[in-house]
């Protein structure tokens, strides 16, 4: 496989892309795109893991609302609890519940680490460089920290957890505000605010910008699917 001899020589976009194209090639062959949706998790490529598995899905006829009855596994594969290690302390330091955290981060990046948007945001969970670079001062850390930091999912993680926490502080633990902050800046999220003090239903009604809009629905579906996988009634 292309794809894993590329890997092996350090390689590691082309690598990405090779098997990435791959995954593309074999949309009609679930039991080819099974074997590779493990050669990816086993790799940490964990996005093309999670298309590889709704790829497997489609082919079994499901729509996206038939996709939570299949069997658990696939949905495990969809919804893992990816970079858990860093995920599930910081969201404890920074007062998430930590399916929350693992929540935005996939909708930010789908756990894609070198992922990069069109607004330059970077990593885990999307931090732009000069939010980057003011999380970096008011912590001190990391030491000599630079823009590709950014990449590193220790940085990410833990600088995006951070900005959420502010912005939730900032609207007095309203989360909804908290993640339009996240997704489409404060001054928005303020003017939002001020059209729903308290209440959050109508906060959504009042968000005139889809995406802002769909990020909060969407985030909010996946924490529903994040505990209903992985916490204990």
């Amino acid at each position: 496989m292309r794809g894993l001899e590329l890997w092996a020589l350090g390689q590691f976009g082309d690598a990405r892309a090779e098997l990435d194209d791959l995954r593309l090639s074999l949309e009609n062959d679930a039991e080819s795109t099974y074997r590779l949706m493990h050669t990816l998790i086993d790799l940490g490529l964990y996005r093309p893991a999670i298309l590889a598995a709704r790829q497997i899905l489609q082919l079994a006829g499901m729509d996206d609302a038939a996709t939570m009855s299949a069997p658990v596994y696939f949905n495990h594969i969809r919804f893992g609890p990816y970079f858990g290690d860093l995920i599930l302390p910081a969201a404890l330091a920074e007062g998430f519940d930590g399916m929350l955290l693992l929540s935005v981060v996939r909708q930010e990046s789908l756990f894609e680490g070198f992922a990069v948007s069109s607004a330059s945001a970077r990593g885990l969970m999307q931090v732009i460089p000069s939010t980057g670079q003011g999380i970096a001062e008011a912590l001190g850390w990391p030491p000599g920290y630079t823009t590709p930091d950014l990449y590193r999912p220790i940085v990410s993680v833990r600088f995006g957890a951070h900005y959420l926490a502010e912005q939730r502080d900032r609207f007095g633990g309203d989360l909804f505000a908290a993640l339009a902050a996240y997704n489409a800046g404060p001054g928005n999220a303020e003017i939002w605010e001020s059209l729903a003090p308290d209440d959050p239903d109508l906060f959504l009604e009042v968000i005139r910008l889809q995406e802002p809009h769909h990020y909060i629905r969407r985030i909010y579906e996946i924490f529903a699917i994040y505990r209903r996988l992985y916490v204990r009634p």
